[in-house]
């Protein structure tokens, strides 16, 4: 079986902070972990989780966007989530350059269309959707943290039935799940495979302990 390969890392740009080139092939969700001001033509540099300390700093038309959506004290932007995706339709010098822009936040329970100047004399909303799977905030008005999400997540994994169910579920929580830590993600990815484990006792052992079997066939694992 052949391990995959992930081409993006191959056409990271070098650079200090995020570029739309990093985006290409696929949108990305981040985790701020710490929002930064200073002079300059990108005065915002937002840090997120996984980072490799280069912030996405976004241009003024995204700055308004999470103005509308976030308000004004960027503080209260910590541990929010949202996605971000390259538009290759954003041109400099008569150049479609590609440029990053938001699609999802999460902290919202309806789609918020937020009004921002296009072009000079010129004003278009720009739709920005509730990030699905979003941590919400819980009864008594504290935000749900990681390290709660995925005890719940394990909790939730013990209690499945079947394969099947816990397939579903790994796949309906993968956008959360990819967003953990190494740390928590780990110990998510161990629950599940305890659990399959559990499920489908001869999943887990070696080609000539399953009896019949063709070579080069393969158990289907949970991951998507």
């Amino acid at each position: 079986m052949n391990d995959m390969i992930d081409m993006s890392q191959f056409v990271e740009a070098k650079s200090d902070q995020l570029n739309a080139d990093d985006l290409i092939g696929a949108p990305r969700t981040i985790t701020v972990r710490k929002v930064t001001g200073n002079d300059g033509d990108q005065p915002v540099s937002i840090f997120y989780e996984g980072d490799n300390n280069k912030p996405f700093k976004p241009c003024k038309t995204m700055r308004r966007v999470l103005l509308g959506v976030w308000g004004r004290n960027a503080a209260d932007y910590v541990g929010r989530s949202m996605t971000l995706y390259r538009d290759d339709s954003v041109t400099f010098g008569g150049l479609n350059v590609g440029g990053i822009r938001i699609s999802h936040m999460s902290h919202i329970d309806k789609k918020t269309v937020v009004v921002v100047m296009k072009t000079k004399g010129k004003k278009a909303g720009i739709e920005i959707q509730p990030l699905a799977d979003a941590p919400r905030q819980q009864r008594q008005g504290g935000q749900q943290t990681p390290e709660q999400w995925a005890d719940k997540f394990i909790a939730n994994v013990a209690k499945t039935d079947n394969a099947d169910a816990l397939n579903a579920m790994v796949s309906k929580h993968l956008p959360t799940l990819d967003r953990l830590n190494d740390d928590l993600r780990a110990k998510c990815d161990d629950a599940v495979a305890e659990r399959l484990a559990e499920l489908m006792p001869g999943a887990g052992r070696a080609d000539h302990e399953h009896g019949d079997q063709f070579p080069g066939d393969e158990a289907d694992g949970w991951e998507a």
